[in-house]
């Protein structure tokens, strides 16, 4: 920007001829014509649009880039925010053990959605607590985000519980509480990636409240591109929630489907 403030500065400073710029229209007011330094006319607006184009385009670039990598932040709902820092990388496997088979299939499923930005197909994560799922479903979501560009793919994690809660504190009290239903769908509806997190942790073993039911109902409905993570297995989650739900969350999962009913709590050898 300094150079450019530079160039214009010089520009003032040259001959001003009696003649307007043929694009004086285009200005909406007449532009005298100028001489350079070598003798050549320019209108001084002219030139100011050749010369700022570059960095309006750049400014353009890092705005919408920051409106889709930062919508990953701006507008998860998380247990913990060091989830956020969760990544292929990090996540501690032993050479040849199971949980290693779980971290390549995972990233055949961020390929999956990096290489198809538009193509529909949800995701299940299922099986033991602590075995790693919620760390593999934000890598997913932070490599996706991270490296897609053209297009660019806004990203988000929702943990259940945290919905669930967000929405009931909503119902209390909607003045100071932003996730309505209104508010939750537009949010999941943006996004062209998503995790659902901990499903099944909201319902305490139990078959999930009829209120439950309806606002995963919405959210599955909202989006098309659904990563799921649960601590239960398929014959829980059946028993948990209606079939339209699960049907929903199986939607085109196809190769999608990760099982953790073998692999043993990851934080006791971590």
């Amino acid at each position: 920007m300094e150079g450019i403030a530079k160039e214009l500065k010089g520009m003032l400073a040259r001959k001003v001829l009696p003649e307007v710029c043929p694009r004086s229209k285009e200005h909406g007011k007449p532009f005298h014509m100028m001489l350079d330094e070598k003798g050549n006319k320019y209108c001084p607006l002219c030139e100011l649009e050749r010369l700022t184009s570059p960095e309006l385009k750049k400014m353009q670039d890092e705005v919408k880039t920051r409106r889709y990598r930062g919508y990953l932040r701006e507008n998860s709902l998380v247990d913990r925010t060091d989830v956020f820092k969760c990544t292929f990388d990090n996540f501690k496997v032993k050479p040849g053990s199971t949980e290693e088979e779980k971290l390549l299939l995972a990233k055949r499923i961020a390929a999956f959605y990096y290489e198809n930005p538009t193509k529909k197909g949800d995701s299940l994560l299922f099986g033991n607590a602590g075995s790693g799922k919620t760390h593999l479903a934000m890598s997913i979501l932070n490599a996706v985000n991270k490296y897609s560009k053209n297009p660019m793919q806004k990203c988000l994690f929702i943990s259940v519980p945290k919905l669930v809660k967000a929405r009931l504190d909503y119902q209390a009290d909607p003045v100071t509480n932003i996730w309505s239903a209104k508010h939750t769908t537009k949010a999941i509806q943006k996004a062209d990636l998503v995790v659902i997190d901990d499903l099944g942790a909201e319902s305490a073993g139990k078959e999930a409240s009829r209120f439950v039911q309806d606002e995963l109902q919405s959210v599955y409905d909202s989006n098309q591109r659904i990563i799921t993570t649960s601590n239960l297995s398929m014959n829980e989650l059946r028993a948990t929630y209606h079939d339209r739900i699960i049907s929903r969350a199986l939607e085109g999962s196809y190769k999608k489907l990760i099982d953790f009913t073998d692999v043993n709590d990851k934080r006791k050898w971590l």
